[in-house]
């Protein structure tokens, strides 16, 4: 039977969700179990000597390992993001789906069976999971971008980008689930999970559109001999790739990276941290700290679905982002005195999610294209994941400073003084696309006076954000 092309994007939307959604609940899987890995490094009860013989050096080598795991993500970024522009980008998807499954376990589950517990390992293994995790974000938004055009742009990327709040969603629930089996089960069940997203991931989509769209059965009998004889798929490929060089001179794409440098370091020191600070704050168990967790995530799908259909409609994105990272300063204050008072918890928890994930989903997502698809690249299609893998690149290496930063502010100062890091931090994502955010507020002001056509507007708008 033929697929009509609303069938197919149907299709590659939700596999590329759900493809991506693992990718990141697979990364929930050390954040959800550190205080029961902590606990084991810190005892012999397995025959095995503690790998610590304090609570704090543990904690530190926590920290370690999530910029360690950053470090390595940001630096793939730029290679698989440039390397997603020459090869099939659905493969590579893939094949960092299986690598992901591969040194999840290594790093989780093979130490604690075999009592192999050596800080050296750990840190081989968990930079391996950095390197191929880096492979899904700017290959599954170069197969976004082929797919879908610049029609609600903000609102399609706004709800597809939702793909990582949702990811960590399941992936603190799964882990919750599987937790009372051992912390070890945690990083094995996901591994089988991603694993088999990667062969839907192969088996259910292509990369792009097939150049000539026929119907009929007739249709069907040639597209059959043409899969027949070529394992590639026909792509809507035009242009050359650029270097990295050429892509951070792209209006716009400097100033997004300063300021997802920023922003990503507060988004991940929730992701990678919050199931600890509630049980160390508040000392709620660590199933309960997982489930209520979530919170910052449904936030997080809330900024990033509403803020993309707001933008579609405004016609410029920097002035919302702007705005909601002015409201995630106060959100941010109001989150450091709430106190241990779970509902209220809960609700200040999700307004910060809205102000900090939801602008950076738009940031990696919506941005990302209007960034790889400007006028300046002049139709060049094969620059979308060399931008998209420079832009998470950048605010993957801020990151990466920040986890080694964290666990040494906390201790000195305490967890208040953590959150107030992260306040300045948004301040200062604030100031990188303050001009860009003024240029966009003055051609809107002309648009509604009639001094800008609104196709010129358009332009602009790719131009610039």
């Amino acid at each position: 039977m033929v697929q009509t092309m609303s069938s197919r994007k149907v299709m590659v939307f939700v596999v590329t969700f759900v493809s991506y959604g693992l990718y990141h609940a697979s990364r929930k899987a050390l954040s959800g179990v550190k205080s029961s890995i902590k606990a084991d490094w810190l005892s012999n009860s397995s025959g095995h000597a503690p790998l610590f013989t304090n609570e704090a050096d543990a904690k530190h080598f926590l920290g370690s390992l999530d910029a360690i795991f950053m470090a390595a993500y940001a630096a793939a970024l730029f290679f698989w993001g440039w390397l997603g522009d020459r090869l099939n980008p659905k493969l590579v998807v893939a094949a960092g789906m299986v690598g992901s499954a591969v040194t999840l376990t290594l790093f989780g589950a093979i130490p604690k069976w075999f009592n192999f517990y050596h800080a050296p390992y750990y840190i081989m293994t968990y930079v391996a999971f950095g390197l191929v995790q880096a492979c899904g974000w700017p290959s599954e938004i170069a197969i976004m971008a082929n797919w879908f055009g610049k029609g609600n742009r903000g609102f399609v990327m706004g709800v597809w980008a939702a793909c990582q709040p949702v990811g960590n969603i399941f992936g603190s629930i799964f882990t919750a689930m599987v937790l009372p089996l051992g912390y070890q089960y945690t990083f094995v069940f996901n591994s089988v999970l991603i694993a088999l997203g990667a062969i839907v991931v192969v088996m259910a989509i292509d990369s792009s559109p097939n150049e000539e769209h026929e119907d009929g059965v007739e249709a069907n009998r040639i597209r059959l001999l043409r899969r027949s004889s070529s394992s590639e798929p026909h792509h809507n490929f035009h242009g050359e790739p650029i270097s990295l060089f050429k892509a951070v001179l792209l209006p716009g794409v400097l100033a997004y990276c300063i300021c997802n440098a920023c922003l990503k370091l507060v988004n991940y020191a929730f992701f990678f941290w919050l199931p600890l600070y509630l049980t160390d704050a508040y000392h709620w168990e660590e199933s309960q700290a997982d489930q209520l967790s979530i919170w910052y995530d449904f936030g997080g799908i809330i900024g990033s679905v509403l803020g993309g259909y707001i933008t579609d409609k405004m016609g410029k994105r920097s002035p919302l982002i702007v705005a909601m990272l002015v409201c995630s300063i106060g959100s941010l204050y109001f989150y450091a005195h709430v106190g241990p008072h779970m509902f209220w918890n809960a609700v200040v928890m999700t307004t910060v999610g809205v102000t900090v994930s939801g602008p950076y989903n738009l940031i990696v997502g919506s941005i990302s294209i209007d960034l790889g698809s400007q006028p300046a690249l002049a139709g060049n299609t094969q620059a979308m994941s060399t931008v998209s893998g420079l832009l998470d690149g950048t605010g993957s290496a801020g990151s990466a400073v920040g986890q080694l930063l964290i666990p040494i502010i906390q201790d000195d100062l305490g967890w208040k003084a953590v959150f107030y890091v992260f306040m300045l931090l948004n301040g200062f994502a604030i100031l990188a696309i303050l001009k860009r955010c003024i240029i966009d507020l003055k051609s809107l002001r002309k648009l509604r006076s009639g001094e800008e056509s609104p196709l010129l507007n358009d332009e602009a708008g790719d131009h610039e954000d």
